[in-house]
């Protein structure tokens, strides 16, 4: 290494030797045991030595430290000013993801004096604060009492900014999914809410004496859930030649990818009725960022050949779908490097790195309960006519399949996303975030391409939302090439309430999947109340 930056003192790789070199006499054992590397957090090290140099002892910091954020600025009794180091679209929900908890409760009012730098504890010292957890107060509608047998009891809180709420008590049990509607029914729970699937609408329709979902015993609101099922191949795993995102790669996923779409219909349709959605891109049709059917170059998901020609016309029948659907996984494999048998009819050898049977994981709890197990069933059967085998396992503890997806040793699995309010990619699909590199591990599908990287951090650097969602299918469309996720379904979740116990009027009159009915909880009234 060369000094190149015209200053003559630089110190320079070759410096650094010399100087260590000397001070060890060249023994490098000696070097070994001093310079080698332990456990010590190198970065919380850093930082704390980099806030008490920094920091001098005034301002409020007793031993040192930084006695205020510059970015957090109070204007008045009730505003408060965040400023950013650049702009960042889901920053916003982060920060204002903040809860608002009062300064009489988890500080002490005495220790506050904003010009100061005071803010309600003694500098450093949260001990306050930790002596309430097992007992919080926040400045919400209702105040918390206790929690016993699984509930959580709550009173209304006199000082709610928008008015002591109309019904005193309110209680949180916790239950489960199947239990909803039978609590409702019985007068258990007067509201709750439950995945929107078809044998759940008809028990609900069972209760009414008219026969629908809504009606004299129970009040069912219903709105697109917030994420979506899908699923995911592992891209490291699911590969030819060690090579993840070679065309033959992508084209043994696709051939996968291919199968499994095409019985997504079916499959979703039998476990969820009008109570769910086919969706073509990885991404919750519920944000704004969603490519529209209506949108230029909308496709179905997996819909297309090694040729790039459309294999499905919108005359087709189910059965010719299929059919085109299996010619198509058999092009894509002979191009990925399979060998194929035209006497058998059957594939005979993977190519290396590849197999010719791939284990694919599911939750449905051992008995296949789960909107995604027939598409599996109808896949492995058709793969099996070409040779190759979809293995299903499907074990009765979901937690062997999040165990395969932390340790990165699974191949394909099915599951479903919980998406945020601003569509950012980032944590699911930026490489950073693959499992095993120190990120949020969200990246199960170990996809690593530098230009959906960059589509990423365009995207969210931006605020023109137009822009974005431009940026956006862009990214999708890598997603979608890279044949690592099969978007499946877009499910409802369903909002119950007692008709006979609760005033219906008093609810949120517009649910949405945004806008939930506890923003209004302090509106509601019971009907003994009335």
């Amino acid at each position: 290494m060369e000094n190149r930056g015209g200053e003559e003192d630089l110190p320079v790789i070759a410096d650094y030797f010399e100087e260590t070199y000397a001070a060890y006499s060249g023994d490098a054992a000696a070097y070994w045991e001093t310079e080698q590397a332990d456990g010590t957090d190198v970065l919380e090290t850093a930082r704390v030595a980099f806030i008490a140099e920094q920091s001098p002892l005034d301002a409020g910091a007793a031993e040192g430290g930084v006695p205020n954020i510059a970015g957090i600025k109070k204007i008045d009794q009730y505003t408060i000013e965040v400023t950013t180091a650049g702009y960042e679209a889901p920053a916003i929900y982060s920060i204002l993801g903040i809860p608002i908890s009062p300064l009489r409760y988890y500080g002490d009012p005495a220790l506050y004096d904003y010009d100061d730098n005071q803010f309600g504890h003694p500098y450093g010292d949260l001990s306050i604060v930790e002596s309430k957890t097992s007992h919080p107060v926040g400045a919400g509608p209702y105040k918390f009492l206790s929690y016993e047998n699984r509930t959580v009891y709550y009173e209304a809180n006199e000082h709610f900014y928008k008015g002591e709420p109309l019904t005193k008590y309110l209680q949180f049990k916790e239950t489960l999914n199947s239990e909803v509607a039978p609590g409702v029914m019985t007068a258990t729970v007067d509201a709750g809410e439950m995945n929107g699937n078809k044998s759940n609408y008809a028990l609900v329709a069972g209760y009414n004496s008219g026969g629908e979902v809504t009606g004299d015993v129970i009040t069912t609101i219903s709105v697109d859930n917030l994420g979506y099922g899908y699923i995911g191949l592992n891209a490291e795993s699911v590969s030819v030649g060690g090579e993840p995102f070679s065309d033959a790669s992508k084209y043994l996923r696709k051939a996968l990818a291919t199968v499994l779409a095409v019985y997504r219909d079916v499959a979703v349709d039998t476990y969820y009725g009008d109570a769910a959605n086919i969706i073509n891109y990885p991404i919750s049709n519920t944000s704004w960022a969603a490519p529209r059917t209506t949108d230029e170059g909308y496709k179905l998901a997996f819909s297309v050949g090694v040729d790039g020609a459309d294999l499905y016309t919108s005359d087709m029948k189910s059965e010719d779908k299929y059919a085109a659907a299996i010619e198509a996984a058999r092009q894509y494999l002979i191009a990925a490097g399979y060998t194929f048998d035209e006497g058998t009819g059957l594939f005979t050898a993977a190519p290396e790195g590849a197999k010719l049977e791939y284990e694919i994981i599911i939750g449905g709890a051992g008995i296949g309960d789960h909107p995604s197990f027939g598409v599996l069933t109808d896949a492995s059967a058709a793969l099996a006519t070409l040779g190759v085998t979809l293995k299903i396992n499907d074990p009765a503890d979901t937690n062997v399949m999040w165990n395969e997806l932390d340790a990165g040793t699974q191949e394909l699995w099915c599951a479903a996303w919980q998406s945020t309010i601003d569509p950012d990619m980032y944590q699911i699909y930026h490489s950073s975030n693959i499992v095993g590199l120190g990120g949020s591990d969200s990246n199960h599908y170990h996809i690593a391409l530098p230009e959906l990287d960059q589509l990423i951090i365009d995207a969210r650097k931006s605020d023109d939302q137009a822009y974005r969602k431009a940026v956006y299918k862009q990214a999708l469309d890598l997603i979608v090439d890279a044949a690592v996720e099969i978007p499946v379904y877009q499910r409802q979740n369903a909002r119950l309430f007692s008709t006979q116990r609760i005033d219906i009027p008093t609810l949120t009159p517009d649910i949405t999947t945004y806008y939930g009915w506890g923003a209004d909880i302090e509106t509601i009234v019971m009907s003994a109340n009335k």
